[in-house]
C-alpha cells in the first residue's frame, strides 16, 4: 500500500469525522443520531457494517441499538450480549479495542448479526465516558489493507464522540425527570392546601356550592 493511499484514508476518515461531530452537535435525539453516525462511517469513513450496541441500564447487559446493512441503517434486531461474550462483550469488559485481521480465524466471534464477510478484518471499540463503559462501536473494513491502525484510531474519535453525547442526553433526562417529579409534588401540595374542604363556609348555601363547583371539576 503507498502513502498517497494512506493520505487518501486519513483525508476520509477526518472529513468523516467533521461530519460525525456535525451530527451530533445538532439533536439530543439519540437513536436518529446514531443512525446518521453509521451511515456517515459507511458514506465517508470507509468503515463499512457499522454498529452501535449500548448497554442496557436495568440488565448490563449490551443491546444492539443500530446497524448498518444493505446501505441502509437497521435497528430492529433484538440482539444481545453479556459482558465477556464474544467479542463484543469482551471489548466492553476489557474497555480495550479489539482488532480482527480476518474474522475467519478468530473463534469468539459469533456472527449473531449475519452481516460480516468473514474474509475481511473487523475493527471494534468501546464507548465509555470517565472510565464508565456505556456501549461499543464496531464495522468492517471493505477491503484488507494495512490501515488497520489508522482505522481503530478513527473509530476510537467517533467513539469518543458519541460518549459525550450520550452522557449528555442523560444528563438531560435525568434534569427532566427531576422537574417532572417537582412539579407533581407542587400540583399536590396545591391541591391539598386548596381544596374546598379548607374553604371556610357551613351554610346550607355555601355547601351546595361546593357541590356544584365539584360537579362542573369533573
Amino acid at each position: 500500500m503507498s502513502l498517497h493511499q494512506r493520505v487518501q484514508l486519513i483525508e476520509a476518515q477526518l472529513e468523516a469525522l467533521y461530519e460525525v461531530s456535525r451530527v451530533l452537535s445538532r439533536s439530543l435525539n439519540v437513536h436518529e443520531t446514531l443512525i446518521s453516525v453509521v451511515r456517515i462511517l459507511h458514506e465517508r469513513g470507509e468503515m463499512a457494517k457499522g454498529m452501535i450496541a449500548l448497554v442496557e441500564a436495568e440488565t448490563g447487559e449490551l443491546r444492539l441499538s443500530v446497524l448498518h446493512d444493505d446501505d441502509e441503517p437497521s435497528w430492529d434486531r433484538p440482539v444481545r450480549y453479556q459482558r465477556g461474550e464474544g467479542v463484543l462483550g469482551s471489548i466492553l469488559t476489557n474497555m480495550q479495542p479489539v482488532v480482527i485481521e480476518r474474522i475467519s480465524t478468530e473463534p469468539r466471534f459469533l456472527h449473531r448479526l449475519g452481516v460480516y464477510n468473514p474474509e475481511l478484518p473487523f475493527v471494534g471499540v468501546p464507548i465509555c465516558a470517565e472510565h464508565e463503559p456505556l456501549g461499543v462501536l464496531a464495522a468492517q473494513p471493505p477491503v484488507a489493507d494495512q490501515f488497520l491502525e489508522e482505522r481503530v484510531r478513527f473509530l476510537e474519535m467517533v467513539a469518543n464522540l458519541i460518549a459525550r453525547v450520550l452522557k449528555l442526553s442523560r444528563h438531560v433526562e435525568s434534569e427532566q425527570r427531576e422537574l417532572i417529579d417537582e412539579r407533581d409534588k407542587l400540583r399536590r401540595m396545591i391541591k391539598g392546601n386548596h381544596s374546598f374542604e379548607n374553604i371556610v363556609g357551613h351554610s346550607k348555601t355555601m355547601r351546595s356550592i361546593f357541590e356544584l363547583v365539584r360537579q362542573v371539576a369533573k
